[in-house]
């Protein structure tokens, strides 16, 4: 593969929109992901001193920025997932960061959210998001398999081994 800038590994998964086959290395996940986080603070602070919240206290840029990056992130972690030797159905570990992210729509914080649930179950809910988070870390952070998995071939190349035995 060639080498890229940071850039260039942050617009690859805008350029992959919606290809969820295939594998991602750490380098796209983590600098399209750090610019996301870049871009969302600026438009962030843009909304709140250019614009009147227009949902649960979300400007428009927001909210575009929220749509336009959403099927792109999922992709771009589905490959990730791949990459590392897991079924893109793992990314359903990381819905609980949505639930959240809609509670927040619906008007409830996040305490009145276990205001409702039995004694001891909030904590015991807590303790499984924070399982779940945990977990989904250690795969976007693992090393992806080296050479060709289920998924696809190796999104660096053959390994030096392997062009030489080859």
């Amino acid at each position: 593969m060639q080498e890229l800038s940071p850039i260039g590994w942050a617009i690859l998964p805008l350029k992959k929109y919606a290809t969820f086959s295939g594998r991602a290395p750490r380098a796209e996940y983590w600098w399209y992901s750090l610019l996301g986080g870049f871009v969302g603070i600026g438009v962030a602070l843009t909304d709140r001193f250019a614009f009147t919240p227009i949902y649960a206290g979300e400007g428009p840029l927001g909210i575009l920025l929220l749509v336009a990056l959403f099927v792109p992130g999922v992709a771009v972690t589905v490959r990730r997932l791949h990459d590392v030797g897991r079924s893109g159905w793992w990314y359903f570990l990381n819905v609980w960061s949505y639930g959240f992210l809609l509670s927040k729509f619906s008007g409830q914080t996040g305490s009145r959210m276990f205001d409702n649930l039995p004694r001891g179950a909030g904590l015991l809910l807590v303790l499984i998001v924070l399982g779940c988070f945990g977990l989904f870390f250690v795969f976007m952070v693992t090393r992806g398999t080296e050479g060709a998995n289920q998924y696809g071939p190796d999104p660096y190349g053959a390994s030096e081994l392997e062009e030489v035995f080859a």
